[in-house]
């Protein structure tokens, strides 16, 4: 069982935390999702799997992206 902190204890920790920067890594997150076109591509790339799921076909890979067969 976790100790039981005071209410004092309590508004403490909450005012620190709140004074503290968060991780680079959660600032980066925070960045990359209020950026609109982040948002947008997110969006196509969900319907795209919605619209793809169903379908028993893979779909071909561009071919800059294929290495030569020699």
């Amino acid at each position: 069982m976790p100790p039981e902190i005071s209410v004092e204890e309590l508004i403490a920790l909450f005012e620190a935390k709140a004074t503290t920067l968060p991780p680079e890594s959660s600032r980066m997150l925070v960045r990359h999702l209020q950026c609109k076109e982040s948002v947008e591509l997110s969006r196509c790339l969900s319907e795209a799997a919605h619209r793809y799921a169903g379908d028993n076909y893979p779909l071909a890979a561009p071919s800059e992206l294929l290495p030569p067969l020699a």
